[in-house]
């Protein structure tokens, strides 16, 4: 499997559709959003932004293979922390093949490149240990939208 090309979705706009439907199908409000639409109509922004929010894209000539946000605020009883990575997310045939940690890598690029020094994300379940092997610490265990979730950070050089 050759590698996947990855890039911002300002240069793919014409993914808006396929990740908005594969992301919210996967996490429903999860993504922020009440409703596709709503959530279609903010990776619309995203992919006008040259600063936050941004989203990558991986891809395999013209399949998407999975994507990750970059935004300036993802945890609504965390609004000091600032910037967050949500909705890593890779297709289900493209799992296993790295290309979530070279999302993850190439999202913190590009925090480093807007001027970040740190960024956050909310987990649960096995995943903290995912993270935690690419580096991510631990800050707090708290419960939020019903759940109890691990909230992480990274330092950026």
């Amino acid at each position: 499997m050759s590698d996947p090309v990855i890039e911002n979705l300002v240069d793919r706009p014409n993914l808006v559709t396929t990740i908005a439907a594969l992301q919210f199908a996967h996490w429903g409000a999860l993504t922020g959003h009440d409703t596709e639409l709503e959530y279609e109509n903010f990776l619309k922004k995203a992919a006008r932004s040259t600063r936050l929010p941004s989203v990558l894209v991986a891809r395999r000539g013209p399949i998407y293979m999975g994507s990750v946000n970059l935004l300036a605020s993802e945890m609504t009883i965390r609004p000091e922390l600032s910037p967050w990575m949500a909705q890593l997310f890779v297709v289900e045939s493209a799992r296993g093949h790295g290309i979530g940690i070279r999302l993850i890598r190439a999202l913190t690029t590009r925090a480093v490149e807007l001027g970040f020094r740190r960024v956050h994300l909310f987990t649960s379940g096995t995943l903290p240990t995912y993270y935690a092997a690419l580096g991510w610490k631990p800050i707090e265990e708290v419960e939020y939208l019903g759940r109890m979730r691990t909230v992480m950070a990274i330092e950026l050089p």
